[in-house]
């Protein structure tokens, strides 16, 4: 026996219902693979200036790959993972300002990626203590008075980044919502309710072209930000 009736599935609503949450999904998925190829890609050239003994384009590219977070996607604990590790090494070799320029990329990539949350806490919190620890090495160095907790919390080094390319990011929501609604009204309006399902011809090509405008800013926007 059938799990829903024939006739309720074929109602406008529940058709309506189900495009939704299937062109939903599909968004959802769109992104994700987008972040993710962008950021594959940024580690796979921070990783090939590596291999070339260029440090600070590699620190870039890292940096680039940690902002195209999205959840669960490898590569961007890969980066800071690397990121790390540069630090490290410079540390290790005296020096300090490469060290530091490495753990503030972490720092500043994770919360570049910052939207409704802040993700990457626990790389914000480890580069908070290591970037005063390194700090105070670099006083040290020059013969200048210690680190003290009171002045790094007043540096800009102890304050929040703000995220970058705000316009863009805009652009991206509005590009999202406006196409998942132009394409909802494609699906809404475009189509005469009788038994053929009989296409407006019309009210397809606005809707449809309105679609097509609002789907090239979303990805237009993706890669700007």
């Amino acid at each position: 026996m059938a799990l829903f009736p024939t006739d309720v599935i074929r109602t406008k609503r529940m058709r309506t219902g189900l495009m939704i949450l299937g062109l939903v999904a599909v968004a959802l998925v769109m992104v994700w693979v987008r972040a993710f190829f962008g950021s594959m890609r940024a580690y796979q050239r921070a990783e090939a200036h590596l291999v070339e003994n260029q440090q600070i384009k590699a620190i870039t590219f890292f940096d680039r790959s940690i902002h195209w977070y999205t959840p669960l996607n490898p590569y961007v604990r890969k980066s800071a993972e690397r990121l790390w590790q540069i630090s490290m090494e410079a540390e290790q070799k005296g020096d300090i300002h490469l060290a530091l320029i490495a753990t503030r990329t972490i720092r500043r990539g994770f919360y570049s990626a910052k939207s409704f949350y802040t993700p990457g806490k626990y790389w914000i919190r480890k580069s908070d203590l290591r970037i005063k620890e390194l700090i105070g090495l670099e006083r040290s160095s020059r013969g200048l008075p210690s680190f003290s907790p009171e002045g790094a919390a007043k540096s800009p080094e102890r304050q929040k980044a703000k995220p970058i390319s705000t316009f863009w990011r805009i652009i991206v929501a509005i590009g999202f919502l406006g196409w998942i609604g132009s394409t909802l009204g494609l699906i809404i309006f475009a189509w005469k309710d009788d038994r053929k399902a009989t296409f407006l011809t019309s009210r397809g090509w606005r809707w449809g072209s309105t679609a097509l405008i609002f789907f090239a800013l979303w990805i237009i926007g993706m890669v700007k930000a």
